[in-house]
């Protein structure tokens, strides 16, 4: 078993009741507190209560472990489940000891947190739980689309800017693209040709100063000077101040999974309350896909 039976079999439980489940990194936290029966949560990783970690409002009393192999062994899991974030070596430690672990990947996309959703509800015994969930985000999906739709027949697609406050943005082909796209919003750096997570200059931004701007990762990050000198610039703060902003919470998107959905409702209903009345009324679907 172990490993090697979860990648050539497929989402193989990883006991019949798998009653002790350790999580290794922020982005397997939230897979397990969306899943797991919370008294078999044994401990979350020490970053699970950051402002950037899906479950930071779901956690409490819940135990968080060093990410050392010795601290988890001492916890005597049934199950580790990881996202290859961090802790490799960890990782490979426990599976010397016969730990069984679940690598669910780093998700650049909602289509792999759904899949990784599956594969984890698979894992502890909750596939109707994770089909549940599944159908919902589904659903609301679809009404997004619709809100989408609506939004352009009225009005043109705006196209923003992601940033964070050290600069870093992105092109195409991450999650926060796919995002962006979902809620009806182009990409400006994927519009000029560009891939994958990059970093914008301020030369860059003072030539072709966005129209919006979307930020995150602006909360909780006292202590980082050094890498967020970049937004504490006047001409970086001059340029937001003139685009219209929309912030979305960085715990929506801190890491691609099925929590993704939050962020594309975020960012429709801004543009919802941005664009105006007439937006609203056309947009705005009641009770769509529920």
């Amino acid at each position: 078993m172990g490993v090697c039976a979860l990648f050539l079999g497929g989402a193989i439980p990883a006991a019949a009741d798998p009653n002790r489940i350790v999580s290794l990194d922020y982005c397997a936290d939230a897979y397990v507190l969306a899943l797991a029966e919370r008294d078999h949560i044994l401990a979350l990783s020490a970053d699970a209560a950051r402002p950037y970690a899906w479950g930071r409002d779901r956690m409490a009393g819940i135990a968080q472990h060093d990410g050392s192999a010795e601290a988890i062994l001492d916890l005597k899991p049934d199950l580790v489940i990881h996202s290859g974030l961090e802790h490799l070596k960890s990782v490979h430690m426990l599976d010397r000891f016969g730990i069984e672990i679940i690598d669910i990947g780093y998700s650049q996309s909602l289509d792999h947190g759904r899949k990784a959703l599956l594969k984890v509800g698979a894992a502890l015994g909750e596939d109707k739980k994770a089909r549940h969930m599944l159908a919902s985000i589904d659903g609301r999906l679809m009404a997004a689309q619709k809100q989408v739709a609506a939004m352009e027949k009225t009005h043109k697609r705006p196209s923003a800017l992601y940033l964070t406050p050290s600069g870093i943005t992105t092109g195409r082909g991450t999650y926060i693209d796919e995002v962006m796209a979902l809620a009806g919003i182009d990409n400006q750096l994927a519009e000029n040709g560009v891939d994958g997570w990059s970093s914008v200059g301020l030369e860059a931004l003072a030539a072709k100063p966005p129209a919006m701007v979307i930020t995150s990762f602006f909360q909780g990050r006292s202590g980082w000077n050094n890498a967020w000198r970049f937004s504490h610039h006047p001409l970086a703060k001059r340029i937001m101040d003139r685009a219209r902003r929309v912030e979305v919470p960085a715990n929506q998107w801190g890491c691609g999974g099925f929590f993704l959905v939050e962020a594309v409702e975020t960012l429709i209903a801004a543009r919802i309350r941005d664009e105006g009345p007439r937006l609203a009324e056309t947009a705005f679907i009641k009770g769509a896909g529920k």
